[in-house]
């Protein structure tokens, strides 16, 4: 009796025991949390800038009346083509505009600087040339290399970049040549009507120095003009390029030759562009918060063919993307950082556990999903947990949904 009352009591307390341990392992286990998993992995992140821009036709040129008198109605409106040479305006000179000594003394002046300047723009010409075809030549012999692994890929990028800035230098040095010989032949008109002394029925004719398209009427309606005021603005709008304004902060990042994406343009497929020139000069903008911000204008080639852009025009918006780095690197996604002190830290699951690990951090990607570059002593394909919220702490047990990530440009 008292062996079997020794046994029940035995077996009492293993059974107290074991319900006892049982308690203690759900009770300090707490419940699983519920989080969403993504595999770290190597693949392409691109680190860009977005800003809003704007299209502009690079070679314009205001008309302005040549002499004071009465000017008759102007015809053309914004959008007409206009040829070469084309009558533009016409202005009947006031009594005695062309002999009035002083307007005789300009008109000369402006022939001889008119002169000059054609002078100036055939010596510009021949020097843009030159540096046209060096720029050619040099990208012609680093292609090769670059295209069997000789040279690296952003030496054939500068080649280019040089090659685009030389065929930029030389259309404008053509346009400065053509400008400055119309402004020749104007001048000269202008004198020979000047020598034949000023008749009543005398009309000085304003000329389209270059082909283009109206880009602005300035003055539309028929009577008096003084002499020097904007009448229209031409220009041609194959001849585009884009301006965008970025903080100096951002500016300082952008180098040309960078590859740019043009979106939201209109159009279905984003547009490909690349820096030409980062203005050295910043001025003040009032943001729409109402605060004071250093911007820089930043200009842009076309790089896509013609026939995709065509039907932009001048001062059409497009979003720029800046491409300032791209490659592949092992990524996970931003939410899944956190700061710890003055470091960035992470949760690394490990046997359905959250062990909190400090990695550094490089790159960041804004497209789609928010991708950061991590190195440290982190691997492909370790797990990480996707949010952090305060429900973790270290090596809490999970209870996971793992989520591969997709390939992010």
């Amino acid at each position: 009796m008292s062996a079997l009352r020794s046994r029940t009591a035995r077996a009492g307390l293993l059974l107290a025991a074991l319900l006892a341990a049982a308690v203690g392992y759900f009770g300090f286990r707490g419940e699983r949390v519920r989080v969403d998993s993504a595999l770290a992995a190597q693949q392409e992140l691109t680190e860009s800038l977005r800003e809003e821009g704007r299209t502009r036709v690079v070679h314009r040129y205001r008309i302005t009346a040549a002499v004071t008198g009465q000017i008759e109605r102007v015809e053309l409106r914004p959008g007409d083509a206009v040829a070469a040479g084309q009558v533009l305006a016409r202005i009947q000179p006031s009594m005695g505009a062309l002999l009035d000594p002083a307007t005789r003394d300009r008109l000369n002046n402006e022939a001889h600087a008119a002169a000059s300047a054609v002078s100036q723009a055939q010596a510009r010409l021949s020097s843009a040339r030159a540096g046209d075809k060096l720029a050619q030549q040099e990208l012609d012999r680093i292609a090769p290399m670059v295209a069997n692994g000789t040279l690296a890929r952003r030496e054939g990028d500068r080649a280019e970049s040089a090659a685009q800035q030389a065929r930029a230098d030389l259309s404008a040095a053509r346009f400065a040549l053509e400008l400055a010989q119309a402004q020749r032949e104007a001048a000269q008109s202008l004198l020979s009507q000047q020598g034949k002394g000023g008749s009543a029925d005398q009309v000085v004719e304003l000329r389209a120095p270059v082909a283009g398209v109206v880009l602005a009427r300035l003055r539309e309606s028929a009577g008096p003009v003084a002499i020097g005021e904007p009448l229209l603005e031409i220009g041609d709008p194959a001849s585009l390029e884009i301006e965008v304004d970025l903080l100096s902060s951002d500016a300082v990042r952008v180098a040309p030759g960078m590859n740019v994406l043009l979106h939201r343009w209109g159009g279905e497929q984003a547009l490909t562009a690349r820096v030409r020139r980062v203005e050295p000069v910043g001025f003040t903008k009032i943001s729409a918060l109402g605060v004071e911000e250093q911007r820089v204008w930043v200009l842009c080639d076309f790089v896509s063919p013609e026939a995709d852009w065509q039907r932009l025009g001048d001062g059409y918006r497009v979003d720029a993307q800046f491409i300032l780095s791209s490659g592949t690197a092992l990524t996970v996604p931003t939410g899944a950082l956190f700061r710890r002190d003055q470091a960035w830290a992470l949760y690394k699951v490990e046997s359905d556990r959250a062990v909190e690990q400090v990695v550094t951090v490089g790159r960041r990607s804004r497209q789609r999903d928010l991708l950061s570059e991590i190195c440290g002593l982190f691997g492909e394909s370790d797990l990480v947990w996707r949010a952090v919220t305060g429900a973790v702490r270290d090596t809490r047990s999970l209870l996971q949904k793992i989520q591969c990530l997709g390939d992010v440009r």
